[in-house]
Formats: C-alpha cells, sequence, structure tokens
C-alpha cells in the first residue's frame, strides 16, 4: 500500500470520527466533494494547505492524517 491509500484510509477514519459525511465534510472544509472523496480513495494527494483546512475541519493535528507520523509532504504530494 502506498503513501497515498495510506493516507485516504486516515481521512476516511478521521472524517467519520468527526462524525462527517462526504458533503458534511465538504461542506465544512470548502474542499469538493469530489476531490475529498478522490483523496480518501488514494487516487490523489491533497495540497498542504487543504491537508490544514482538513484537519481543523476534523479538529486533529495534521500529522494525524499521516497516521500520527511525521510524513515528508512531498512523499505524499509526489504519491509515493
Amino acid at each position: 500500500m502506498g503513501v497515498l491509500e495510506e493516507v485516504g484510509g486516515h481521512l476516511v477514519r478521521l472524517r467519520t470520527q468527526a462524525g462527517l459525511d462526504p458533503d458534511g465534510a465538504a461542506a465544512a472544509t470548502q474542499i469538493p466533494v469530489e476531490r475529498l472523496s478522490e483523496a480518501e480513495a488514494g487516487l490523489i494527494a491533497l495540497t498542504e494547505d487543504e491537508l490544514g483546512v482538513v484537519a481543523r475541519a476534523y479538529g486533529v493535528d495534521t500529522t494525524e492524517i499521516f497516521g500520527g507520523h511525521i510524513t515528508r509532504f512531498q512523499d505524499y504530494a509526489g504519491g509515493a
């Protein structure tokens, strides 16, 4: 499993823990639901700014999106 897929799984878990469905997450983050869904599926990488918005909307630290580990953003953005 690559970084995109791992992060996608974390995004789904954190969203559900925040009590949000995909439409609610899109409304809370102002990121299109299609883009969030693609990120959750591990198909695309969100930008650094988008990750910050998602973390705030879900009430978590950005590192939790990466499983609580410090992951180089370049690895994620590059789809490693």
